[in-house]
């Protein structure tokens, strides 16, 4: 007679919970521009930091072995425009996206929202224990993506302005030379290279973040950025975040 294999508390904690509806939080273009970005500021990062100091040298013209500087250069110019337009077709979808990608749900326009980011940081700060329940991102997270996003037009506009200087004919010089009027070539570079290295540290935060509520909420944060869908934490209650749209 076969006998029945007791449950693991993995598994009685799951049958005691009651099975939760999903919701689309993350829209396919968003998710695209998403991983667009991780895999330009990769190349960016390895190709910029070897423009900064470059570690092998050999001959200066193309198809020489030791071209390495042309071709690094050539690789960070292509994933610069591709990033380019990666972060400018975001900037759009933050006004045409769904409620948990568009800009009202990542700025606290709201005195929900408000009340959400006080709440988010006595959390971070280890004066709550849990996190405030919402499907989209929480306001102290959307202050940290619009920021970025502030920063990366800066590493735009800068590695733009650099471009125009090395090329030196327009329309480049026509858009951009006013950047060196403003500051100066050596800290157009400086400022430039040190924003990689913010981008750098955002990342190791970013994960860490992403798994600190993935394992808090059991909500599917990590795998909502390849699915787009999210548990939906506000079952039951009224959404915050749907009552904000309303009144919008």
């Amino acid at each position: 007679m076969a006998t029945t294999r007791p449950l693991t508390w993995r598994e009685r904690r799951a049958a005691a919970k009651p099975a939760r509806r999903s919701v689309y939080a993350f829209e396919a273009p968003v998710r695209i521009v998403h991983w667009t970005v991780v895999v330009c500021i990769i190349v960016l990062s390895i190709t910029g930091f070897y423009l900064e100091h470059p570690f092998q040298t050999g001959g200066s013209t193309p198809g020489h072995p030791g071209f390495t500087l042309g071709y690094m250069r050539f690789i960070h110019e292509v994933a610069a425009f591709v990033f380019i337009g990666a972060v400018l077709f975001r900037i759009y979808w933050a006004f045409v996206g769904n409620r948990y990608t568009h800009w009202r749900g990542l700025l606290p326009v709201t005195k929900e929202q408000r009340r959400d980011l006080s709440e988010t940081c006595r959390f971070y700060a280890f004066m709550r224990p849990r996190p405030v329940k919402l499907n989209g991102h929480n306001p102290l997270a959307g202050i940290a993506y619009v920021t970025l996003y502030v920063l990366f037009l800066i590493t735009i506009l800068t590695g733009l302005g650099l471009y125009a200087w090395l090329l030196r004919r327009p329309p480049w010089t026509t858009l951009f030379s006013w950047t060196w009027s403003v500051v100066s070539v050596p800290e157009l570079r400086l400022i430039h290279f040190v924003l990689m290295f913010l981008y750098i540290a955002f990342a190791v935060h970013h994960v860490y973040s992403a798994v600190l509520f993935d394992l808090e909420e059991h909500n599917g944060e990590m795998s909502s950025i390849f699915s787009g869908w999210k548990a939906n934490l506000l079952e039951g209650e009224p959404p915050r975040d749907e009552v904000n749209e309303a009144r919008r």
